[in-house]
């Protein structure tokens, strides 16, 4: 418990930062933080300044607070107490100020809710209660209560209540360390829970976060209660921790001190998220400036911060684990013997004694190796954790180029189970960077863009984790493909490896694929691993982006393209290993951005390749004639009316038979036949787990775009897209029939059909199964087919912060496919609302016509693909019109929409 005045801790207020003048005394308490908050970039300077801002604040608190208690309770049995951050003296501008008046006997009740008035009146943000000593023991049953107890501050009032109820609340009797513990521990479970056991991600929570002050909290909370030292200072005196831990601890609050001062003072409110539209300001702020070895300034910036928040959770589970043991020293029984160097203490393994990683320095490795091979161990004993880290420095380079540790580490890869976590452990304490030592700089090192969540250090094993999954039974319904894909390759532990390394090289500068693969080839060599295997590690690494960008990239139903890319893997085994990799790394890039119809995507392109090495090369030619065989056929033989579906299917250009199968032939065919033009269906579509748009009308130029923009009206977002261009209308042998504006039908002209096929999916990346959102689509896409020469305005929704955080340089490549007779325009911008449909828009002005569209969402990045024709059929091979388009969907991509008619125009 603490007293007033200088005893607090805080020194009277000096307006050190700022002009002196600025805080007279009778300014109120709310304009006196604004204008120190308008200093908070002096306070970034460094530690001293970060810590005497932060006691600055709390100081004019207290005495704000202080001369109100003089002015309406001087005189009363009670006290003004200080809990929670306050309560610590960790007072920031937009701090919720925490406080507890403690009374004798609620006798002056009516006095204390006049200053509480009083408070109330300022404007800030004030928690409170109102309570007698016997009521703060009762409520102090509640944890949280407890929690606020053990480090409150006498502010004002009369010191006895205080010393009364901190006497009281440190009872063992009454409160028992031991209950104060579990509790803590649960919360702690609880919120990294919640942050999905991960504090490295981009955005993190630098308050609730792994690693982030709520840990610090944490471990001063209970140092304060079990050993009476309530803060860093006071655990280094009493042994709680060593010298080089107190200095980690130290610096590491420290800066999360100076972060949280700037994002108060950047957002003006009480911030605790690091969030993308304030990481670049910071890093400024804190000297970051340029590129270095191809980090960006807020790169270094933010890596800087994820390794002390690394620090922070290794040291916060060390000093738990301590504790634990000494409020429990039954976990610790029995005793039983592992081998010459370890032992088991109840579910924890430990060094026989405190010199075996100086003796048996490999003994570091195998102290993982066996946490993987026994599952009954759930950990290190405090003592081995401290032996540890105090041993790091043993692993040189002799080290690593021992046989036995090249022994010990591939038979952790081996392991049947707990590679991932022994890996994951491995990383917390500093020895899988110390073992592989290029390891070492992507620790921390985060990337600026929406697409990578996570730290690379964290995406690294994150992979290894997903590349696990389909070994383990209780996963195999996860991704049975996947699943069965696993049980086919031979040498799991050269997945791993290649998992490992595939994002080593990233921040070095060059292509990071290639780096890897360098020295991905280089530790396999090393590992005594046989040449065809150093090879594959290699090739993995190497080619680890080669499925994903094919897949997102390429028109995977063009036999051609699955020719080259089979050619490209070169055998069956090899494609069951880059699959598996490829699913592992996207499912660890960023959660949100993995969905069904990327999983449908690569799936697919994984099962034509398969086939194709299974069957060999076939023409399109028989392709073609085999599909049109076998569709006719199935479709009699459900039913279909034989006559009219073999008009149907005649009519169909040959491109179209190459990217559909049967199934969606034979959909497409009961939707056209008999049908009404224009007609549409909204289905969901089992197989592309997506929602399937169907249209079939007339042929107009500006259907396409018109079609995108009413789909992107309703909110969703379009994933793929098929046009098939029917040269000669069906009429009679098909049943087709056209029904005009006013629902009347009429005879079909002498004009192209257009079959329009997109696959949609919400914001979430799901299917829509809102019946509201499908009908609400489906009448708009039924004004937009009646009317096609009607323009559908964009809905400018404000683009989201997070994207206005970050650049991405739009580029425009045209790529021929002489096979095929079209054009390829690849287009890599910017995502924003309202793109695919300004993209397709400025296409049909610009004379484009579309054959066929690969949509491609990566974080802030569209990677979109357009397959298109000249307004004669040709490939667009003109130079001239090819600039005209570039320039166009530049102007486009950046959201302009002016002088659309007048280059088009020009265009023509």
């Amino acid at each position: 418990m603490q007293s007033t005045g200088q005893s607090s801790g805080h020194p009277a207020p000096d307006g050190r930062f700022g002009d002196q003048t600025t805080f007279p005394a009778d300014r109120p308490l709310a304009r006196q933080l604004e204008t120190l908050n308008a200093h908070w970039a002096e306070a970034l300077a460094d530690e001293a300044s970060a810590r005497g801002f932060i006691q600055e604040v709390t100081a004019r608190v207290d005495s704000a607070l202080r001369t109100l208690w003089q002015d309406k309770l001087a005189d009363t049995p009670c006290a003004l107490v200080a809990v929670g951050g306050y309560g610590r003296g960790e007072m920031f501008v937009h701090s919720d100020i925490d406080i507890m008046v403690l009374t004798a006997d609620h006798a002056h009740d009516e006095a204390v809710q006049a200053f509480l008035y009083t408070l109330w009146d300022t404007g800030l943000s004030i928690g409170y209660a109102v309570r007698s000593v016997e009521e703060c023991l009762e409520a102090a049953t509640d944890p949280t209560v407890y929690t606020s107890l053990i480090e409150m501050r006498l502010i004002a009032g009369d010191e006895g209540l205080v010393t009364r109820l901190d006497s009281a609340i440190r009872s063992e009797a009454a409160f028992d360390p031991a209950w104060f513990f579990a509790a803590k521990l649960d919360e702690q479970q609880a919120r990294y829970e919640s942050h999905d056991n991960v504090g490295t991600k981009i955005e993190p929570h630098i308050k609730e976060g792994p690693g982030g002050l709520r840990d610090l909290h944490t471990i001063r909370w209970l140092a304060n209660r079990i050993d009476g030292a309530p803060n860093l200072a006071a655990m280094h005196r009493a042994e709680l921790l060593r010298d080089d831990e107190y200095r980690a601890l130290e610096h590491a609050e420290s800066l999360l001190f100076r972060i949280r001062i700037g994002l108060h003072g950047l957002a003006e409110r009480a911030e605790e998220r690091l969030l993308l539209t304030h990481q670049k300001t910071l890093a400024g702020a804190f000297g970051y400036q340029g590129q270095q070895d191809g980090n960006l300034a807020v790169e270094r910036f933010m890596q800087r911060f994820f390794r002390a928040t690394i620090e922070v959770e290794r040291l916060n589970q060390l000093l738990i684990q301590r504790w634990r043991e000494r409020l429990h020293p039954e976990i610790l029984e029995p005793v039983k013997r592992l081998n010459p160097r370890f032992i088991r203490r109840g579910r924890l393994i430990e060094t026989r004694d405190a010199q075996v990683f100086m003796r048996s320095p490999t003994a570091i490795l195998e102290l993982f190796l066996l946490l993987a091979e026994h599952p009954e161990l759930e950990g290190m004993t405090a003592a081995t954790a401290r032996q540890l880290r105090a041993n790091l420095s043993v692993i040189d380079a002799g080290f690593r180029a021992n046989r036995r540790a090249k022994q010990l580490f591939m038979q952790l890869l081996r392991a049947e189970r707990g590679v991932y976590l022994a890996l994951r452990n491995m990383n917390l304490t500093g020895v899988l960077a110390a073992y592989i030592p290029n390891f070492g700089p992507i620790v921390g090192l985060m990337q600026f863009d929406l697409f990578h969540a996570y730290t690379v250090d964290t995406h690294t094993l994150l992979v290894i984790r997903n590349l696990r999954r389909p070994a383990l039974p209780e996963y195999r319904d996860e991704n049975p493909i996947a699943a069965d894909a696993f049980s086919r390759i031979p040498r799991p532990e050269v997945l791993y490896l290649a998992g490992l390394f595939h994002d080593i090289a990233k921040g070095r500068g060059g292509d990071h694929a290639e780096l890897g693969a360098f020295d991905a080839r280089d530790f396999a060599r090393a590992h005594g691993l046989a040449r065809e295997d150093i090879d594959l590690v290699g090739w993995l690494v190497e080619q680890h982006l080669l499925l994903s960008f094919t897949a997102q990239r390429q028109d995977i139903e063009d036999p051609e393209v699955i020719r080259r890319f089979a050619e490209q893997v070169g055998s069956p085994e090899r494609l069951d290993y880059l699959y598996l990799l490829t699913v592992a790394d996207i499912r660890a890039t960023n959660p949100q951005l993995w969905n069904s119809w990327r999983d449908t995507l690569l799936r697919r392109l994984f099962e034509l390749t398969h086939q194709h090495f299974a069957e060999g090369v076939r023409s399109s030619a028989q392709i073609v004639r085999e599909t049109r065989r076998d569709a006719n056929r199935q479709g009699s033989s459900e039913g279909m009316d034989a006559g009219k579906l073999a008009a149907w299917l005649s009519g169909m250009p040959e491109e179209y038979f190459l990217r559909n199968e049967i199934d969606n032939i034979l959909r497409h065919s009961r939707v056209a036949i008999d049908a009404d033009l224009p007609a549409l269906t909204i289905n969901d579509d089992p197989q592309h787990q997506a929602t399937q748009i169907l249209i079939l009308a007339q042929n107009h130029p500006a259907l396409f775009a018109h079609v995108v923009a009413g789909i992107d009206r309703e909110g969703l977002n379009v994933q793929s897209a098929n046009i098939t261009v029917i040269p000669r209308p069906l009429v009679v042998e098909s049943g087709l029939n056209a029904i005009d504006g006013e629902g009347n039908r009429e005879q079909l002209p002498e004009s192209e059909l257009i079959l329009l096929e997109f696959f949609v999916l919400d914001r979430q990346g799901h299917a829509v199964d809102d019946p509201g959102a499908i009908e609400a689509l489906h009448e708009r896409l039924e004004g937009v087919i009646h009317r096609p020469e009607r323009a559908l305005s964009v809905t400018r929704r404000r683009t989201p912060a997070q994207l206005s955080s970050l650049d991405v340089d739009t580029e425009v490549e045209f790529i021929a496919d002489v096979a095929r007779a079209r054009t390829m325009i690849q287009v890599l911008t910017k995502d924003r609302p309202g793109l695919l449909a300004d993209l397709s828009d400025t296409l049909w002005r610009m004379g484009a016509i579309l054959l066929h569209a690969r949509i491609a969402t990566l974080g802030e990045r569209a990677e979109d693909a357009f397959f298109v024709v000249d307004q004669y059929g040709h490939p667009i091979n003109d130079r001239e019109h090819q600039q005209a388009i570039a320039d166009a969907l530049i102007h486009a991509a950046k959201g302009g929409s002016e002088d659309k008619d007048r280059s088009a125009d020009e265009a023509h």
